[in-house]
């Protein structure tokens, strides 16, 4: 689930009704790294993150980042996403009064100066000596920052603090960097798996959440976290004063769910939370990380190991069934979210209609939502469209509407959601911590199913 505007919408249907690595090395010490989508021009990087908050609610950031290059090509320079230096309203016209403030102190290579050049959310570090295939090269980045009150994903809220994608991310490699522009209607940032170790140094005692297994919910200033095979890495960091908790078991993974003090929906978040996440492992596979954190900030966002959920009862049931399936599809089976957002938002929203079709034992209620978003707005004939391409109000009604109801039909003409959820295990066990894109899911599912499909999936995949 991405903005406010989309999840409005929701929010008023519900009161209507009631609700409405890189490439990954999959846990093996002595594996080398496995093939992902992109065979060809692939990297790897392993983030070493200090995060350093003091009395006047500024960060420090010191990132060191080691980069392999598995490329065939040699690089000049390294490519990364900086996203909150276009979180303003000078780079992207969404903002207006919740700018990000970014200030960059030092760039280095290999412990020496570096020059670099910063446009919208690219950073490029030049290399002095060119980086051959199969070399490994240390980055250093060091920067202030401001969080905006309110703002959106990367926030503080009251003297809680949100850092959604707050560090230089490396970029995919392919023919060149491919980091496109920031675009605030989705999530316009393509990385790979990585491995992280953050530390965190705070002015007080906060309770922590991060897309690491934090362990214990306990209050904490100083801490450090490790997290291996992690798309990108989120950080909460948030006032114990505001928030109930609790830890739930979903088979064998924690569920670490906090929920407002005022708000009284702990034992109901949990309760669903729980359900929903057994469903989608013994339905579609197996999550092989050991916790999931749940935050009820109204952020209706997913991170890996990490979601942001509703903070009233009355809106949470869609959301957190929807991000809760996003750790299926966005982070296990992942894709390029600017390019091709329909293969995560798309089939996740399928997921998450599926679990509350068996769930109340009722299509219709399960797939309102869905059909809500796509008379929402025409969608666009095509649903594999560059972030770019689409008006706001057609992304919404064609990646959460158009994608989900198209392949409940699909479906609904064979033997209905035990084929619709048999197809996404063998999908979800083919492409398990890898990327996919568009010509890969059309040869899976001409594969998978038999005779000719390609009229069904020419209508909508350009």
């Amino acid at each position: 689930m991405k903005l406010k505007i989309w999840a409005a919408v929701l929010v008023v249907a519900i009161g209507v009704v009631g609700f409405l690595i890189l490439r990954a090395t999959v846990f093996c010490e002595d594996c080398g790294p496995q093939e992902s989508g992109r065979v060809e021009d692939t990297v790897n990087a392993i983030y070493d993150l200090e995060v350093s908050l003091n009395e006047r609610n500024e960060f420090q950031v010191a990132a060191s980042i080691s980069v392999t290059n598995y490329s065939s090509d040699t690089w000049e320079d390294i490519g990364f996403y900086l996203v909150p230096n276009a979180m303003n309203s000078e780079e992207t016209s969404f903002y207006k009064d919740d700018d990000v403030w970014l200030e960059i102190i030092a760039v280095s290579v290999n412990g020496e100066e570096s020059g670099f050049n910063l446009d919208n959310n690219e950073l490029l570090v030049e290399l002095d000596t060119d980086l051959e295939p199969d070399s490994t090269v240390d980055i250093q980045v060091e920067y202030s920052m401001v969080l905006p009150q309110n703002g959106m994903r990367l926030s503080q809220v009251d003297n809680n603090f949100y850092l959604a994608h707050w560090y230089p991310m490396l970029g995919y490699y392919q023919n060149g960097w491919d980091i496109e522009d920031y675009d605030s209607k989705g999530e316009s940032y393509d990385t790979d798996y990585g491995d992280y170790t953050v530390s965190y140094d705070l002015p007080q005692d906060y309770l922590v959440a991060s897309s690491a297994e934090d362990g214990e919910i306990v209050a904490a200033s100083t801490g450090t976290v490790q997290g291996d095979n992690i798309k990108d890495f989120y950080l909460a960091i948030m006032d114990p004063d505001e928030w109930e908790f609790e830890t739930v078991a979903a088979n064998d993974t924690k569920l670490r769910v906090f929920t407002p003090l005022s708000a009284d929906m702990l034992e109901e978040t949990s309760g669903l939370a729980a359900e929903s996440y057994v469903y989608f492992e013994e339905h579609i596979g197996d999550n092989p990380f050991g916790e999931l954190d749940i935050i009820g900030n109204d952020g209706y966002m997913e991170y890996p190991n990490i979601i942001e959920v509703a903070a009233d009862e009355e809106s949470q049931e869609s959301v957190l069934v929807h991000e809760i399936a996003h750790q299926w599809f966005y982070f296990l089976v992942t894709n390029d979210p600017y390019e091709e957002a329909w293969l995560d938002e798309g089939l996740t929203e399928f997921a998450s209609s599926l679990f509350l079709s068996d769930y109340y034992d009722d299509d219709e209620y399960g797939f309102w939502g869905a059909q809500m978003a796509q008379e929402y707005y025409p969608p666009e004939t095509y649903v594999n469209l560059p972030l770019d391409e689409f008006k706001e109000e057609s992304y919404y009604s064609t990646i959460y509407g158009k994608v989900p109801i198209l392949l409940k039909d699909y479906f609904n003409g064979l033997d209905g959601n035990e084929t619709a959820l048999d197809f996404l295990a063998a999908y979800y066990e083919e492409y398990q911590f890898e990327q996919v894109d568009t010509e890969e899911f059309r040869e899976f599912f001409e594969d998978y199913f038999e005779g000719d499909q390609s009229e069904f999936l020419d209508s909508w995949l350009e």
